[in-house]
């Protein structure tokens, strides 16, 4: 399965014989699409803005993912939920939105790296301890004249770094802040719904219920 968020909604590619959740519209792909094709079902859902979410129920899955990946420019991101010992969760301010921190995987590096390198650079936490790998979530957007399809890894950890956070300020974040309960219910007003998506995920609450 596969999720990809387009402006705010959400597009799942679902294999035949999967749980299907609640959905008001499901199509059937048979993996013989062509990119005319795909084309067009995107600018369908992504013009009819009364439609939440869409299914695509894949007979090939594989196929496809694959003729719709085609469609981007694919980069590869990867960041953190990150906890401290007070069991706050770390948010950045980034251009009038709160989100989580993360950015570009370097050429050869690995995701995990990449993660815990993103994190010190926006923020300057450092002795991170990895706990486990979550959901990775994709998203497009425009980009100099192409669209890019971003794929972001995310990987739940925890830290003991007491060392008060720094905003990476060249990266547009104007605030990094430790957040609780009553601070991240405000926080999830402003900002991205694959960030609400994620910290919703079965494998979030299981370790944090921070958002239970």
């Amino acid at each position: 399965m596969y999720k990809v968020y387009i402006n705010e909604r959400l597009l799942h590619f679902v294999s035949v014989g999967d749980s299907l959740i609640n959905c008001e519209l499901i199509l059937r792909l048979y993996g013989d699409e062509s990119s005319e094709q795909i084309v067009g079902l995107i600018k369908s859902f992504d013009e009819n803005i009364a439609v939440g979410e869409l299914i695509l129920l894949c007979e090939n899955i594989d196929k496809s993912w694959a003729t719709f990946v085609t469609l981007y420019l694919l980069l590869e991101a990867a960041g953190g939920v990150v906890y401290n010992e007070e069991h706050s969760i770390l948010m950045i301010f980034r251009n009038g939105i709160w989100d989580l921190p993360k950015g570009k995987i370097e050429r050869g590096e690995d995701p995990e790296k990449a993660a815990i390198r993103e994190i010190f650079e926006e923020c300057g936490i450092s002795a991170l301890n990895l706990v486990k790998q979550l959901p990775t979530s994709y998203h497009t957007y425009p980009f100099n004249g192409q669209m890019v399809l971003k794929k972001t890894y995310w990987f739940l950890m925890t830290t003991k770094d007491l060392t008060t956070p720094i905003p990476q300020l060249e990266e547009g974040i104007s605030e990094v802040r430790w957040m609780d309960k009553a601070d991240m219910k405000l926080a999830m007003q402003n900002t991205y719904l694959s960030i609400t998506n994620l910290l919703k995920e079965k494998e979030m609450n299981e370790s944090s219920g921070l958002l239970e």
